[in-house]
């Protein structure tokens, strides 16, 4: 709520002119009977036109025109993150633990001789990693981790051992490979790589999310047993894993969060009747993602909060090649190679013509909700997808329309708070019943639109104490340009009067009051229900004076 002080600077304005321009501080012993003159100060002559009415915008509201057509439009336009990679996708820390043990054939009959070996022997592990849920992943490229690798040694003889990681490469494509010198029994080796740079390689055979361990082990003799019960205890740690893109098959629906868009246009209307020609509304998705997506509706509603009134937006008909559909999922585009760097871009939308977007609008609304889901991936058995790191889904959402139409009833109102001077104290006046005060008001006007005002004071109960204009239940402040009936445009301005007359005790209650609720009712021009368009060249000139009539007491 804005404080606003109102009147007093335009009383202030008559008082300077009757009490005169004369210092009367020279003469504190005269005493001047009181004076009752009566005067008009114009106070307004301007005029504007619909382009700057409309240049104020709302802080998602963008009005502008387009080559070729003089019409106006305006559109309420908002941009915001579905959801991103970083946020959604991780590669958590992970361990697994491997017993190296020979088979039974592969165990000597004798203790071997001190010094002999035997070996080396090589065995291969696998162990699956399921770093995303259902997902398919066949390799990452890693910004950032570390593994680390613990042997123990509990075999009766002493080991060595090459361990190879074809699942973990460097930048040149080679496996990671550790080489474990010579261990004693009950000893252990350990071991850690920096894996920025490497990647991950999970594809093993038909099989995703697989990471493989090779073992080359080689047992070197103390004249101890060997034994299949023997083993070299195995530990290894992926840890601080992240990620610069990843490649493989991800399926899963999930909810976004829900989607609040403000009208601020809209956001004071408590009536409405109206129609809007050729609304449009576009979502147009920005996808730096590498892999099929596909946005889908749960829930789409319009309300008007001051009213209560809600409408749920459908499809009507066969909606046609790009339009946004309700009750069925929206394929998005999407990038086709790791070499593209920006995003694709893709449309969808709905119109009078493939939805019910015009009741939608119809109510005034000042919120929207949308509830939406996104599903990844398709049914192919395609695992080059990618998903970057930086990958989004952003989305930027667009309700446009040209300012044509007609309006029967679209009420806004305001409340401010006011506080009015007091007559004797602040302005000299006599309160008496000589006080009158008239606004004037002259208006030519070459705007389609009729509008009726009035003001409601009310006291901190929200107890109404006046109004502003009293003779009916609202002024006409403001009438409608004669209107061409084939083209809906301004044909010829209109030229009128508006007064409000403000007595001594509609004062008294006005300056009681703390709040003003301020309300205009618009209603488009000519016949009932005609289209009218607002043009780029349509003005608004406004004349204002105050008239003042009553009784100054020049001795206080």
């Amino acid at each position: 709520m804005k404080a606003k002080k109102i009147l007093k600077p335009l009383f202030i304005v008559g008082l300077t002119v009757l009490g005169g321009c004369y210092d009367f501080s020279q003469f504190d012993n005269i005493k001047i009977e009181p004076i009752s003159p009566k005067m008009v100060v114009p106070v307004v002559k301007s005029t504007i036109s619909f382009n700057d009415i409309v240049e104020r915008e709302d802080a998602n509201t963008i009005i502008f025109t387009k080559p070729g057509d003089s019409r106006f439009f305006i559109a309420f336009r908002d941009t915001m993150d579905l959801f991103n990679a970083a946020d959604r996708y991780s590669f958590p820390d992970f361990n697994f633990t491997k017993q190296y043990q020979l088979d039974a054939g592969e165990v000597p009959g004798a203790p071997l001789p001190v010094g002999q070996t035997l070996g080396p022997i090589t065995k291969v592990y696998t162990e699956t990693y399921n770093s995303i849920a259902g997902a398919e992943v066949k390799y990452v490229k890693l910004s950032a981790g570390n593994i680390n690798m613990i042997v123990t040694n509990n075999f009766q003889n002493s080991i060595s051992a090459i361990i190879r990681f074809p699942s973990i490469r460097d930048q040149l494509g080679n496996p990671l490979v550790f080489a474990m010198n010579t261990t004693l029994t009950g000893q252990t080796y350990t071991n850690n790589q920096d894996l920025t740079a490497y990647s991950l390689n999970l594809n093993s055979g038909s099989f995703y999310n697989t990471l493989t361990v090779e073992v080359e082990l080689t047992i070197h003799s103390l004249g101890n047993p060997i034994s299949v019960s023997d083993d070299a205890n195995i530990q290894i740690s992926l840890t601080g894993l992240d990620f610069d893109y990843l490649q493989g098959k991800l399926n899963e629906t999930f909810p976004l969060n829900d989607i609040n868009l403000t009208l601020d246009a809209f956001s004071s209307s408590f009536d409405a009747d109206f129609f809007l020609s050729q609304p449009k509304l576009t979502m147009t998705f920005e996808n730096s993602f590498g892999i099929p997506l596909a946005f889908n509706t749960v829930n789409f509603n319009a309300t008007n909060t001051n009213t209560s009134q809600q409408v749920n937006l459908v499809n009507e008909g066969v909606p046609p090649t790009g339009s946004l559909l309700l009750t069925q999922p929206n394929n998005i585009k999407y990038l086709t190679a790791l070499t593209q760097q920006q995003p694709e871009v893709d449309s969808k939308y709905v119109d009078h013509n493939n939805s019910n977007l015009e009741n939608f609008l119809a109510i005034a609304p000042n919120k929207i909700l949308i509830s939406p889901t996104v599903t990844v991936g398709d049914a192919t058995t395609n695992h080059d997808y990618f998903v970057r790191k930086t990958s989004t889904l952003r989305l930027v959402n667009e309700i446009e329309f040209p300012l044509a139409g007609w309006i029967d009833n679209l009420v806004i109102r305001d409340t401010v708070e006011v506080e009015l001077p007091d007559l004797e104290e602040d302005l000299k006046l006599v309160n008496d019943n000589a006080l009158k005060i008239r606004l004037k008001f002259k208006f030519i006007n070459s705007i389609p639109m009729n509008i009726y005002f009035q003001g409601y004071f009310l006291d901190d109960a929200n107890t109404v104490l006046t109004q502003l204009y009293d003779e009916a239940s609202e002024l006409l402040l403001i009438k409608s340009s004669v209107i061409n009936p084939s083209t809906g445009k301004t044909s010829t301005p209109t030229t009128h009067w508006a007064f409000i007359d403000i007595n001594k005790n509609r004062y008294d209650k006005m300056k009681s009051a703390t709040k003003l609720v301020i309300q205009a009712r618009m209603q488009t021009g000519g016949s009932t229900h005609q289209n009218v368009v607002v043009e780029s060249t349509n003005t608004l000139e406004t004349m204002f004076s105050l008239e003042l009539e009553g009784n100054v007491d020049l001795n206080n």
